[in-house]
């Protein structure tokens, strides 16, 4: 009865993608209105990020700024997705608490707009590829559209995280500080500001990180660098398994979460 209940709830999300869409890009022009470049200010404080750590680390590695600046920009854009979702997505149902209690809505809507908004972010950030193209005279390839297909693989592995996180944030309160602490962690020991080839292969906790196998299969194939067969399996079956827990939790949980928030 409750799985029957958390699939229509599915299905009518997804058929409801207008609704989510646009409130998704409006949340994104709220954010900056009455602003003269309006969201590309997201752009532009990434690209001064990038362009301010790459200098600096790249004299501290002692690595060409030409392959250590697409290395850590790439690496970083992707990473401000995930930790944004992985953040934001333990607030998802607290923040909508008002609409959840009134309004006959379905709580996938909620989570499919969430993690739309940043998938909006990304490619706004994602610009700035286009300028490190130019500027470094990158040749684009045919296996650069395989980042396409991580990507979305990583999109796939944010839903599922998100509903995880926002129910558990909705019945306990001390989770988002706990899961923003570990993001906080999780950036240095992921291979974002250096490279897992520089400093040697004993770093074997990597092989069980999920953070690293998503970097690797949106970074590897712009990069041109080969990207291991034990990534693009993990992040799979990570998104297998974590939608099968996913759906657990919303079969048993959904019908409480109006309670907690």
């Amino acid at each position: 009865m409750q799985a029957g209940r958390a699939w229509r709830d599915l299905v009518e999300s997804v058929r409801r993608w207008r609704m989510w869409g646009f409130i998704g890009i409006q949340d994104v022009k709220l954010r900056y209105r009455r602003s003269v470049l309006g969201p590309f200010w997201i752009t532009l404080t990434m690209g001064i990020t990038i362009v301010t750590v790459g200098l600096v680390y790249s004299k501290i590695f002692n690595t060409d700024i030409r392959t250590y600046l697409p290395f850590f920009g790439l690496g970083f854009m992707i990473w401000a997705y995930i930790s944004g979702v992985a953040t934001e997505g333990c607030n998802v149902f607290i923040a909508e608490s008002g609409y959840i209690r009134q309004t006959p809505v379905t709580l996938m809507t909620y989570i499919f707009k969430h993690v739309w908004k940043n998938v909006i972010i990304f490619l706004h950030n994602f610009v700035i590829y286009a300028f490190i193209i130019v500027f470094f005279g990158i040749e684009l390839k045919f296996s650069n559209l395989l980042a396409v297909v991580g990507f979305a693989l990583i999109v796939f592995n944010s839903v599922w995280v998100s509903v995880v996180l926002a129910i558990l944030c909705a019945r306990y309160r001390d989770i988002p500080p706990v899961v923003q602490s570990l993001v906080g962690v999780l950036f240095f020991i992921t291979p974002i500001l250096w490279d897992r080839a520089g400093v040697g292969s004993h770093l074997a906790y990597l092989d069980w990180n999920p953070a690293y196998h998503m970097i690797q299969i949106f970074r590897g194939p712009l990069l041109g660098t080969p990207v291991g067969l034990n990534s693009w399996a993990f992040v799979v079956a990570m998104g297998v398994f974590g939608s099968i827990l996913a759906f657990v939790f919303m079969s048993r949980y959904q019908s409480r979460v109006a309670y907690w928030v």
